[in-house]
């Protein structure tokens, strides 16, 4: 698939790197999600509700509702 040339770029990046980029992803994710419920909500009454429940049912992360 992938020989040791094409993934060198991943052996120079540390533990660290690795999650400063997956909490800039999840940021990013977060903003457009967000963008997506003011969009709703500026839609004429009925559009925007699927979007808006689909959008909190996604952010709801059941690892994280559990205590």
């Amino acid at each position: 698939m992938f020989d040791a040339k094409q993934m060198d770029w991943l052996n120079q990046l540390s533990a660290e790197d690795l999650a400063i980029l997956g909490a800039g992803f999840t940021t990013l994710g977060d903003f457009f999600a967000f963008l997506a419920l003011v969009k709703a909500k500026q839609e004429p009454k009925g559009q925007g509700d699927n979007v808006v429940a689909l959008i909190r049912a996604k952010q709801e992360h059941p690892k994280r509702n559990k205590k």
